[in-house]
């Protein structure tokens, strides 16, 4: 049986590092806010290993840098599930990344569970296991945390480990270890966690509305909001709105009494930063064309183009049906319709997708490219009545 550990002093946390570093694989999950805050607010971190389970409150702790030592230690593998903002939290208050690791949501995509399949769900697959989800939106800012509270925390880290072992098994047997450290290199990125504010304008809902000075200008103040956002750690739409963002930046000519017509910014916002938003706006609007930003051309819908979607997509469930994986890891909708647009003559280079890199194109690239080159075909087993891939010789032959 396991047993937890409520770590809120020096002299526990060292102990518990202690046994820690003692430790091969530890399992990892942290709970935090992000409804107000530009930053993850961090009030709690769990961790798992050798049947012990430690929680430690980083509200109570003031220095948790002999924790950090542990978590960044390249002898001790860490294990999460969907751990992109777990890292994040890490990065920000260690500075560096808890590699190597583990993420059990990346695994589960990669043996057929599904892709971004929940922790509960995936620990009733593999264990049985009904975790109880009274504690989904609990306030873990609140002191002293209930036991209710410290049960679902601890259930988190000490359930993810037999997760984690299954599937490491089934990866090793398939063969598939290689796949999870390919899809986790985002993960592992410094860059992934450094978020670069020239291009922050790429999520802005809407933004393949805008181009030329106008897309120039978008992305000088969707920049100045991400820097107003974190100097004062509120949300980036909180300071302002997608769609304000997207007006003013579509503007021809921008004074205060535009904006002051524009729903969705207020009088407050328009006094305090009205001037400085005419000049990022009209800074974008300056930018020379050859550094315009350049919006992903379109391509051509050609003749046919529908039918070879069709047939590829057709290739890629067989695919993923024979690897006993999600279709759509393999090659998503947006991917496929690029390689049906460019399956028209086949001539350029194959376009950048994902699903003719790495894994992906040994599992399923090779035979779209083959498929669109009219090397092989798909046809209907007489027999199954299920479509069938063939080289092209040999079905011509038949």
């Amino acid at each position: 049986m396991s047993s937890t550990i409520y770590i809120d002093t020096p002299e526990l946390l060292l102990n518990a590092c202690k046994e820690m570093s003692a430790c091969h694989e530890l399992c990892v999950d942290t709970e935090f806010h992000r409804e107000s805050t530009y930053y993850a607010e961090f009030a709690l971190l769990q961790i798992y290993g050798n049947s012990q389970c430690w929680i430690v409150d980083p509200i109570a702790l003031d220095d948790l840098s002999p924790l950090w030592d542990i978590l960044c230690s390249p002898d001790i593998l860490k294990v999460f599930h969907a751990g992109r903002q777990d890292i994040e939290i890490f990065v920000k208050e260690s500075g560096c990344l808890p590699t190597p690791l583990f993420d059990t949501q990346i695994a589960a995509a990669l043996l057929g569970y599904g892709q971004q399949v929940g922790f509960g769900n995936l620990v009733q697959r593999i264990t049985k296991k009904a975790l109880p989800k009274g504690e989904s939106f609990t306030n873990w800012k609140t002191r002293p945390l209930t036991p209710k509270q410290l049960t679902y925390a601890a259930d988190d880290v000490i359930w993810l480990m037999p997760v984690y072992q299954h599937l490491q098994e089934r990866l090793e047997a398939t063969g598939r270890t290689g796949w999870l450290q390919e899809e986790q290199s985002v993960l592992t990125n410094p860059a992934t966690y450094d978020n670069d504010e020239t291009s922050v304008f790429w999520r802005v809902k809407g933004v393949t509305k805008l181009k030329g000075k106008h897309l120039a200008a978008l992305r000088e103040l969707a920049a100045w909001r991400e820097r107003a956002a974190k100097q004062r750690d509120i949300p980036r739409r909180r300071m302002i709105s997608d769609e304000a963002l997207l007006e003013i930046a579509r503007r021809s000519s921008l004074s205060l009494e535009t904006m002051q017509r524009m729903r969705g910014i207020n009088a407050g916002f328009i006094k305090r930063f009205g001037e400085e938003i005419i000049q990022v706006w009209q800074r974008g609007m300056d930018t020379p064309e050859e550094d315009w930003p350049r919006q992903t051309p379109r391509r051509h819908n050609h003749t046919g183009t529908d039918l070879r979607l069709e047939m590829l997509d057709t290739l890629v469930r067989l695919k993923a049906e024979e690897g006993e994986i999600s279709s759509s890891i393999l090659a998503n909708k947006s991917d496929l319709s690029e390689l049906a647009s460019w399956g028209y003559r086949c001539k350029d280079e194959p376009p950048q997708v994902a699903c003719l890199h790495g894994w992906r194109y040994e599992l399923v690239g090779h035979d779209l490219l083959r498929l669109l080159r009219g090397e092989i075909c798909l046809h209907l087993n007489p027999q199954t009545g299920l479509p069938v891939i063939t080289p092209f010789e040999d079905r011509a032959a038949s």
